[in-house]
């Protein structure tokens, strides 16, 4: 009977991992069968006939831009990604920062409480032209707008999940007569951390979002730019290669988000929805 004990807690480790593979491919499958489904009703739109070929090219033409035209594509998909990575990781070190002063402390919160509702509603896409006043053409006008679509949702994630960290945390640490960046560094941070993480992916979201209309306005290169330009030109092929890119570089960025939460947030387990 030992044994057979021993044996079945060995192997179980092995079964969760089978499992858990067995749930990722689900999950996979589920998450692929829209886009499946998105490019068969693209190829028999255009099979049908219902739009010109010339407006609406065949999932097979766009990808001959993919072969044929991938130096071009790269170029323009590094200088997007550099530009978002610069402005996202400038929110970062500002918003996380400005979100847990202002989480943890009452009277800054009521100081600033207008003040962001007010200039979290200011579209950045409303901002290109005073962003080009003041930095010109080039990368300076998209990563300040950058830095600023991805800033308020970042922050806004980071108040509310420090005010959403248990008081008793707070008692304990008030009694320990811990200092101020104790209490932001070890128990509010960490407590936050979940909220900061979904706000991150906002904050990619939106610096995405920002980037691809700041280029077709504000920059020479980059999606955006090149998306313009394929409209211009009147290619049809060259402005879905570049949406599809836009929309596969979110994707990847969101799940790598999501591999992180759930690494940063192990604790969260069997409390919470999986998300």
């Amino acid at each position: 009977m030992a044994d057979v004990a021993g044996r079945v807690v060995a192997a179980g480790p092995a079964r969760v991992r089978g499992g858990d593979a067995s749930g990722r491919l689900r999950t996979m499958l589920l998450g692929g069968a829209p886009l499946v489904a998105v490019v068969a009703a693209w190829e028999l739109v255009y099979r049908a006939g219902i739009y010109s070929s010339v407006l609406l090219p065949a999932p097979s033409e766009v990808l001959h831009v993919f072969l044929t035209q991938y130096a071009e594509l790269l170029k323009h998909t590094e200088a997007s990604l550099a530009r978002v990575v610069i402005g996202v990781s400038l929110s970062i070190v500002s918003a996380i920062p400005f979100g847990l002063v202002v989480g943890r402390y009452k009277l800054i919160d009521q100081i600033s409480d207008w003040s962001i509702q007010i200039f979290r509603s200011f579209p950045p896409i409303a901002l290109i032209p005073l962003a080009i006043m003041f930095f010109g053409i080039g990368d300076k006008p998209a990563i300040m707008l950058i830095w600023l679509a991805s800033f308020w949702p970042l922050a806004i994630s980071t108040i509310f999940g420090v005010k959403n960290v248990e008081r008793t945390l707070l008692k304990v640490a008030r009694a320990a007569h811990a200092g101020d960046g104790l209490v932001l560094t070890r128990i509010l941070l960490p407590g936050a951390m979940p909220s900061i993480l979904t706000g991150l992916r906002l904050a990619v979201g939106a610096g995405w979002l920002t980037v691809v209309t700041a280029e077709m306005m504000a920059v020479r290169s980059g999606l955006g730019y090149l998306i313009m330009y394929a409209q211009v030109t009147f290619h049809p092929d060259l402005i879905l290669a570049g949406i599809l890119i836009i929309g596969a570089i979110g994707l990847l960025f969101d799940q790598l988000l999501r591999l992180v939460r759930r690494r940063l947030c192990r604790w969260q387990d069997g409390l919470v929805l999986d998300t």
